[in-house]
């Protein structure tokens, strides 16, 4: 059974017949030998294409192959990175404590010492206030033992002054006693020898 909208081989609408081909068998052919090496280039497009993307697909499985190798050595060495960083942050940790122990060691001593300097400048300061005392004694004794000294030399110096006076005086009256006597033993032999002469004189006689 036929359809009336049936469209008859060759029409374009309903109703219409087909159109019967006024070109030559030659431009036919030659159109279908176009048609042909079209659809053959197409063909060959095609295949390329689909090298290409073969070739496309092998560099995509290589890359992801690379791309997992890479993935797997960062993993790999970030694994490292990470023990590494463990490790010397388990040594750092170790490390700052035994500096902070000794730090704390140091601390405690230098207290220590500090404290001992401290008690030491105390007993030195003390010191020094009694050697300051006893120098300041020292010294008011000195002062009034020069200034007795000095009284004493004096008094001595005037002593002597005055025993030089009487010596002196007396001195002067030994030179005095010494010319008297002199000149009285001076008289004395004249006498005497006038005496012996007189007497001789008279035995003479």
């Amino acid at each position: 059974m036929t359809s009336e909208n049936a469209v008859p081989a060759g029409a374009e609408k309903p109703g219409e017949f087909p159109k019967i081909p006024t070109k030559s068998l030659p431009q036919i052919l030659t159109e279908v030998e176009d048609n042909i090496k079209e659809a053959v280039e197409a063909a060959r497009r095609a295949e390329e294409a689909a090298k290409s993307a073969k070739q496309s697909a092998a560099a995509a499985t290589r890359a992801s192959g690379d791309a997992a190798k890479r993935a797997k050595e960062t993993r790999e060495a970030g694994d490292r990175v990470i023990q590494n960083a463990t490790r010397a942050a388990g040594e750092a940790a170790a490390k700052a404590e035994e500096i902070a122990k000794e730090a704390n060691k140091a601390a405690q001593e230098a207290a220590r010492k500090a404290q001992d300097a401290e008690k030491e400048a105390r007993i030195a300061a003390q010191a020094y206030k009694r050697a300051s005392a006893a120098a300041k004694e020292a010294a008011e004794t000195a002062t009034k033992a020069s200034e007795e000294a000095a009284r004493k030399a004096g008094e001595a110096v005037q002593a002597a002054a005055r025993a030089a006076d009487q010596a002196a005086k007396k001195a002067e009256e030994a030179s005095t006693a010494g010319r008297e006597a002199a000149a009285l033993k001076t008289m004395l032999q004249k006498s005497s020898v006038a005496g012996k002469t007189a007497s001789s004189r008279e035995n003479s006689s």
